[in-house]
């Protein structure tokens, strides 16, 4: 019985060594893709992404009798090109922190159209901040 144990205590320490250790990893390859605003900034090549249209400060959408502010004016943008449905789906889910189920309750469809039709609206989204920023 004492011999089980100590294989599974054993077991049980080289998986979470070995989570460590990938954990280690992933946090490794984050930090060497990860750069500072500041220098984000200084690059020539991103600072027409940093100015905001003197008209535009931010944008408002009403969302469920409430108003969601949007103070990047590409986001904003590109959001307001969105189906009022779609609009409002990405804003309570990414604004507002609200799950799908909850999202489906209020606009009374179900919890898997929700999650289809925002996964199908970022990939919109992605595809038009792109040609925008070329």
């Amino acid at each position: 019985m004492l011999e089980c144990q100590e294989r599974f205590d054993s077991f049980c320490k080289k998986v979470l060594r070995n989570h460590a250790r990938n954990y280690d990893r992933m946090l490794r390859r984050r930090r060497k893709q990860e750069c500072f605003s500041e220098d984000v900034c200084r690059d020539k090549r991103f600072q027409r992404f940093f100015s905001v249209a003197a008209f535009q400060d931010s944008y408002v959408f009403h969302v469920l009798g409430i108003d969601v502010s949007v103070e990047d004016g590409f986001l904003g943008a590109a959001l307001q090109e969105l189906s009022e449905e779609r609009r409002t789906i990405v804003l309570l889910s990414y604004f507002l922190d609200m799950t799908d189920s909850e999202i489906g309750e209020c606009l009374h469809i179900i919890r898997r159209t929700v999650s289809y039709r925002r996964d199908s609206t970022l990939k919109q989204l992605k595809k038009y901040l792109e040609d925008r920023c070329r």
